[in-house]
C-alpha cells in the first residue's frame, strides 16, 4: 500500500514540477530576449495560473478517486449513507414518540357500547367480616 501511496506522490509532484520547470525556461527565454511586452508577459503569467489550476484539479480528483476506492474496499458508509441514515433515524424515532403518545391516551369508547359510561364494579365474592371497635371501658370514679 505503501508503494501505492509513493507512486501517487510521484506523480503529483510530476504534475506540478513539469509545468513549473517549463515556467522557469519560458520567462528565462522571454525575459533574456528582451522583447517581452506588457501583454505577453500577463498572457504568460495567465497561462501558468490556468495550468497550477488545472494541475491542481487533477489531482485533488486523482486522490478522492483513490480515497473513495480504499474507503469502499474497506466498507466504511459514505456521508451520504450517514446522512441517509440519520434522517431515517431521526424519522423512526419520531414514529415511536407517537406510537407511545397513542398508547398513554385511552381510546374513546362509543356511547352505546356496554360499561361505556358506567365504572366497572369488581367481581362478586364472599363478603368479608367486618371487625368491629372494641369500646373503652369507662372507670366509675367513688370518693
Amino acid at each position: 500500500m505503501q508503494d501505492a501511496w509513493r507512486a501517487y506522490l510521484g506523480l503529483a509532484m510530476g504534475l506540478t514540477e513539469a509545468p513549473r520547470k517549463k515556467a522557469q525556461e519560458v520567462v528565462r527565454r522571454v525575459v533574456g530576449s528582451g522583447e517581452a511586452t506588457a501583454t505577453q508577459l500577463q498572457a504568460l503569467a495567465e497561462e501558468l495560473v490556468s495550468t497550477g489550476a488545472a494541475n491542481r484539479e487533477a489531482l485533488t480528483k486523482l486522490v478522492r478517486f483513490e480515497v473513495d476506492r480504499a474507503l469502499g474496499t474497506v466498507g466504511l458508509a459514505t456521508a451520504d449513507e450517514v446522512a441517509e441514515l440519520t434522517r431515517r433515524v431521526h424519522e423512526l424515532e419520531r414514529q415511536l414518540r407517537e406510537a407511545r403518545a397513542g398508547l398513554a391516551e385511552p381510546a374513546p369508547q362509543p356511547a352505546g357500547a356496554p360499561g361505556g359510561s358506567q365504572p366497572s364494579s369488581p367481581p362478586a365474592s364472599s363478603p368479608t367480616p367486618v371487625a368491629k371497635k372494641a369500646v373503652a371501658k369507662k372507670a366509675v370514679a367513688t370518693e
